[in-house]
Order: structure tokens, then C-alpha cells, then sequence
């Protein structure tokens, strides 16, 4: 499997090609017109784990858009903030979640320019993990018609993952199953809650 362009040793100016390599964490590099360049074997992990293989590998292949792989309002969030790391050549850090069927998990991106602007480097990393509490995310045992809307797709929030219900349309579950083996028929929004904290309280206070 390809994971970097020939060309990104010669442009990874600020960083160890071998440090990357070795990073636990998943890592990830795009070049100054934010094409996907280069992943880790961490990335390649992790994705694995969390039944995103063999899907990931073969949509998003090296040379791909980044753009193609952010869906819904928060795409401009994260595009106009990797092109201003670009300009800026300052590194940005954004945490977001990604939690597990039975697992919360908070992360953080750092992203870093590198020193010639001829991309950026990505690094996800693990700050908070632990098990949901019973009492605030019990496993709902919904069937999957209360979550289909009248396409006949269920609608799962793209950073904590719950999945927004049909007829209360406020109200997103944790459906530890959904997040266990996504359905086929999921398509990704932000849900209010983490549109918000995550993207909307940041941008204007920045």
C-alpha cells in the first residue's frame, strides 16, 4: 500500500521522516494544495480499529483532496485554518472527539507547517480516554427506523458520533452499535451541541 508521494523526503523540511514513522499516534501529512501526501502506520492503526478499513485506504488514496474527506458545516472551518498555517507557518492545535462503542475519547490535532511551506504534518493524539458512564450514555436499544429519514438514511454526527432521531430532530442518541459497524445507509452532519463547543465558540474567540 502507498503512503507518501516520492517527492515528500525531499519536502519534509523541519521534521524526521523516521520520526514520523515511529509516532504512536495517527499522523498524517498534506502538501501546500492540501492533498493528502503521506500517513503513518499508526494512522493506518487506527483506522483499522475502528472498522474503518478497507474503506478509508481505498477512497482517500495519496494525491487526494483533504476537502474530500470533511463533510458538512465544519469543512470551512478546517480548510481556512490548515491554508492559515500555511500563510502563517505557526503551528495550530484543535481538539475534537472520536469516542469508541464503549469508550469517551478526546483528541487533539496538531498541526504544524512545515519550515520550507511546502505542506503541513497533522498529528492526532489521545488526551482523554474512559469508559461512558452508565448513567449518561446508557446503550439505546432503538431500532433503526426511528433513526431513518425520508431518504432512508440515518444521520450520525461526524465528531461525537451520536445519531440524530426522526421525530425529536434536537435530540441525538449514543447508539454504541451505530458507532460498532456504521450503518450503510449513514450520512455525516455536526450535531448543535458539537457545532457549538467545537467550531463556533472557537471562531469567535480566537
Amino acid at each position: 500500500m502507498k503512503r507518501f508521494e516520492k517527492s515528500f523526503k525531499f519536502k519534509l523540511v523541519g521534521f524526521d521522516f523516521e520520526t514520523l514513522e515511529n509516532n504512536p499516534h495517527s499522523v498524517f501529512g498534506l502538501s501546500k494544495d492540501l492533498k493528502l501526501n503521506y500517513f503513518n502506520e499508526a494512522w493506518l492503526n487506527f483506522s483499522q480499529q475502528n472498522n474503518g478499513e478497507p474503506d478509508i485506504s481505498s477512497k482517500f488514496t495519496i494525491g487526494t483532496s483533504i476537502e474530500l474527506a470533511i463533510n458538512g458545516p465544519i469543512k470551512d472551518y478546517y480548510i481556512n485554518n490548515y491554508k492559515k498555517v500555511l500563510k502563517d507557518l505557526k503551528v495550530w492545535k484543535h481538539e475534537y472527539e472520536c469516542s469508541s462503542p464503549n469508550l469517551y475519547r478526546l483528541f487533539s490535532q496538531d498541526v504544524y507547517p512545515l519550515k520550507n511551506a511546502e505542506g503541513i504534518i497533522i498529528i492526532n493524539s489521545l488526551k482523554i480516554e474512559k469508559p461512558f458512564s452508565i448513567n449518561k450514555d446508557k446503550d439505546l436499544t432503538y431500532s433503526k427506523i426511528e433513526y431513518l429519514n425520508e431518504n432512508g438514511t440515518i444521520t450520525q454526527c461526524t465528531n461525537c458520533r451520536r445519531t440524530k432521531r426522526i421525530v425529536e430532530l434536537e435530540i441525538w442518541d449514543w447508539v454504541p452499535s451505530f458507532v460498532l459497524e456504521m450503518p450503510a445507509n449513514v450520512s455525516h452532519s455536526i450535531c448543535q451541541t458539537c457545532f457549538d463547543y467545537y467550531w463556533m465558540f472557537r471562531r469567535n474567540n480566537k
